[in-house]
């Protein structure tokens, strides 16, 4: 099969998602269920269905990015008067994608906890502006205490919440890259048989390919982990069937085994352990192009570019 080969170790399948317009790539490496991602394209490719929109990632993302410079802007107003020292500022939004950037934000919002802003040495500063904010600090404290900790600070000069938001905003933003962003085609909810529910692999291990839970129904894990164990009932759904949809995330990709006490019940029960996803695939190089693959999504996003699956 084209674009399938083996290793002494592991079956992998390349395959990229290809945006159109702007011909951006993402390559992914198969894990899990090869053969099933295979039939998935060219299925998709037989039933006219491959092209599909990504939801949802653009406007989530523009806010999290003005928020996140309006907290640096923000700051820096008062900041480096207080002590110095200032968050680096962007012009260009996407470079707060970046997260080395953003691990050296932390590492200085951190920090700065322990900074120390003297209230006279302001005060009598020949600066008019820190000696404005030095009399309002003196104005704020009683006279002896002379040395405050720069969220204290913050908080009296009106600028805590920005300053918290500095921190806040570069998890959120994190956080919005590791969360699966689902991609559809027009056509997503003309469900077909899965040819693979037999033999699929299912399971909790962070993958950034997979094809992820938006269908009405309960898998077995999700019957068991919230206590409805009676099997008799009807609104199972474990992957029967699959929609023209899959998700990508930019998560690092991580094994998580099944516990031992849902793969004793699956036993008792004698079915199959299934799980909130049918994973796939993880993104080649990530931690290297972790920037650029934000900039990817984020842009064609922003551009409405559909995109397409095809097999390398």
């Amino acid at each position: 099969m084209c674009g399938v080969y083996y290793t002494p170790h592991l079956f992998i399948m390349k395959f990229n998602l290809v945006f159109d317009n702007s011909w951006d790539v993402i390559p992914f490496e198969t894990v899990y269920n090869h053969d099933m991602i295979a039939w998935f394209i060219n299925k998709s490719n037989t039933d006219d269905h491959n092209s599909f929109e990504l939801h949802a990632l653009a406007d989530r993302c523009s806010k999290l990015l003005t928020e996140i410079h309006w907290a640096v802007s923000k700051t820096n107003e008062v900041m480096w008067l207080l002590c110095g020292v200032r968050f680096a500022e962007n012009d260009n939004r996407y470079d707060y994608l970046d997260q080395k950037f953003l691990n050296r934000q932390h590492e200085l919002w951190v920090k700065s906890q322990n900074f120390v802003v003297d209230i006279d040495q302001l005060r009598y500063s020949e600066i008019a502006e820190q000696a404005k904010i030095g009399n309002r600090l003196h104005d704020a404290f009683p006279d002896n205490i002379r040395q405050i900790k720069l969220a204290e600070a913050m908080a009296k000069l009106g600028y805590i919440y920005p300053y918290e938001e500095v921190n806040m905003a570069v998890h959120r933003l994190e956080k919005l890259f590791a969360l699966p962003s689902e991609f559809s085609a027009n056509s997503k909810w003309q469900v077909f048989d899965n040819a693979f529910r037999s033999s699929m692999i299912s399971n909790n291990d962070v993958v950034n390919f997979s094809f992820g839970y938006t269908y009405v129904g309960r898998q077995y894990y999700n019957k068991w982990k919230y206590f409805d164990t009676n099997l008799e009932c009807t609104d199972h759904y474990n992957y029967e069937t699959l929609e023209w949809a899959f998700q990508v995330n930019l998560d690092r990709p991580e094994t998580v085994p099944y516990s031992n006490e849902f793969s004793a019940w699956c036993k008792t029960q004698q079915v199959p352990k299934l799980t909130t996803q049918v994973p796939i695939a993880n993104i080649v190089d990530l931690e290297k192009n972790l920037h650029h693959y934000r900039s990817i999504l984020y842009k064609n996003a922003q551009l409405n570019n559909r995109s397409k699956l095809k097999i390398i």
